[in-house]
């Protein structure tokens, strides 16, 4: 992905959000009726409730392969590549995404604010508030889930555009899923790609260190 744009178009979102607040519950009130709330929130709760399965099943997939890898030696050249996974996991989806700001940055889901019947004030995204103590809306964990998927694709460069598609397709329909519950901004889906994809890229830079220095100084 081109980095400059990805650098200025996580500004220019950071400030779209913060200028035009009301984006994020114009795209809510898509999916929200007077007296029936998030209508289609009884058809995708099944889908909901079985995205921590499929993290559980990704990172226990990544646990095996990597078992697998410290045990056969044929296959001890993929163990780096298991950790930089099981890394990204555990910091962009885990750490950052549900635990520093879920856990801390205080913002009320939509279900949960005025505007859709709650009780709750909204408050614009990258803006601290105190309208929930914990797991909050920013930003959603669900879709992080999807979107960790792009990260296979730092470690095969020929295919990190196929990569960096699933991840967006896997993380923005899990994210339209939540916003079409209630239980999530636009914002906090787009934002999450943010977190993760940021991660993945850190983690890469450390990692492969060596690798990506000699890549840059190669004639």
């Amino acid at each position: 992905m081109n980095r400059p744009l990805l650098y200025y178009s996580f500004v220019g979102f950071g400030l779209l959000f913060l200028l035009a607040p009301e984006l994020d519950l114009w795209a809510s009130g898509l999916f929200y009726r007077v007296g029936e709330g998030f209508f289609l929130n009884p058809w995708l709760d099944p889908i909901h409730k079985a995205v921590p399965l499929l993290s559980q099943i990704i990172v226990g997939s990544l646990l095996a392969a990597l078992i697998v890898a410290s045990l056969v030696s044929a296959a001890w050249s993929l163990r780096k590549g298991l950790i930089y996974l099981l890394l990204v996991a555990a910091l962009g989806p885990g750490l950052l995404v549900n635990t520093v700001f879920k856990d801390n940055w205080g913002r009320a889901r939509p279900v949960q604010v005025e505007n859709f019947g709650g009780d709750k004030a909204f408050t614009p995204a990258w803006v601290p508030a105190r309208q929930c103590a914990r797991n909050c809306a920013f930003v959603c964990g669900d879709a992080s889930v999807g979107f960790f998927l792009l990260a296979p694709g730092f470690l095969l460069a020929r295919q990190r555009r196929a990569w960096l598609a699933v991840g967006l397709i896997a993380g923005g329909l899990l994210g339209l899923m939540r916003l079409a519950q209630g239980g999530h901004f636009l914002s906090d889906v787009i934002f999450a790609f943010y977190l993760v994809y940021f991660s993945a890229w850190l983690l890469h830079r450390w990692f492969y260190a060596g690798a990506i220095s000699r890549m840059e100084d190669a004639p």
